[in-house]
């Protein structure tokens, strides 16, 4: 049996064992994100997207009591799919790749949902509460926990402040996402993570004693203060 999603007008194939109930909360999170592309959040109604996708309100609210959670399903729905951070490799390998995939994903008509989505927040409470539950903290938790990693195997200094490193990293990527609209590129990604890891070891050096071997970042293995001093240099210099 075919079913056509409201959301993107494409015939899904429901197997044997696929519940149709199942069918119909798909094709509502793809429709809800489909609103949030093109209209901002508070423009947006339960009713809007039921009617959409081809279902009764009744229908909706038997999986959220609210817009903002369904909207926020409906984002988080495509992120997993799209945003997956991986289990083996080295710490920073793993949390460079998942930045790149960030990047990758603030690109386009996605990076429009995440600025609309941002953008309503500060003016609701409930979308707020939700976002920061439901989509900051858990990233956040995954986050820190890599870097910790990171940390332990000597990748990172010791004294590495958590927030401050993380936030350095995601911040020129929202920047250019919600204020300057500019292309958030591989090379531009990779040039701000390097150059956050290299200035946080290059810190750490700087108050050790003449001669302290830390770790290359990135990789742990040994590199001197003089080294790590002259890449300051000239990545200033660039």
């Amino acid at each position: 049996m075919r079913h056509k999603d409201a959301g993107t007008g494409i015939d899904l194939k429901r197997s044997a064992g696929r519940p149709r109930s199942e069918v119909s909360r798909v094709s509502i999170l793809n429709t809800a994100y489909n609103f949030l592309r093109c209209r901002p959040v508070s423009s947006i109604s339960t009713l809007h997207i039921a009617r959409k996708a081809g279902v009764s309100t009744a229908t909706v609210y038997r999986w959220w009591s609210t817009k903002e959670a369904l909207l926020l399903d409906a984002f988080l729905h495509k992120t997993n799919h799209e945003l997956v951070l991986k289990t083996e490799g080295p710490p920073l390998e793993r949390l460079k790749e998942y930045v790149l995939q960030v990047g990758r994903f603030f690109t386009g008509e996605n990076g429009i949902v995440v600025a609309r989505l941002l953008t309503a927040i500060q003016d609701n409470s409930t979308l707020h509460k939700e976002f920061l539950e439901r989509v900051y903290s858990p990233r956040d938790k995954e986050f820190r926990a890599i870097v910790r990693d990171a940390i332990r195997k000597r990748q990172l200094p010791a004294d590495t402040e958590v927030s401050v490193f993380l936030e350095t990293i995601i911040g020129p990527l929202l920047t250019r996402l919600l204020i300057r609209h500019e292309q958030i590129d591989e090379s531009f990604v990779l040039s701000v993570f390097d150059r956050v890891v290299a200035g946080t070891t290059a810190q750490h050096v700087a108050g050790k004693p003449q001669g302290y071997n830390a770790s290359q970042p990135g990789t742990g293995r040994p590199v001197n203060s003089s080294t790590l001093s002259s890449r300051t240099n000239r990545n200033a210099a660039q």
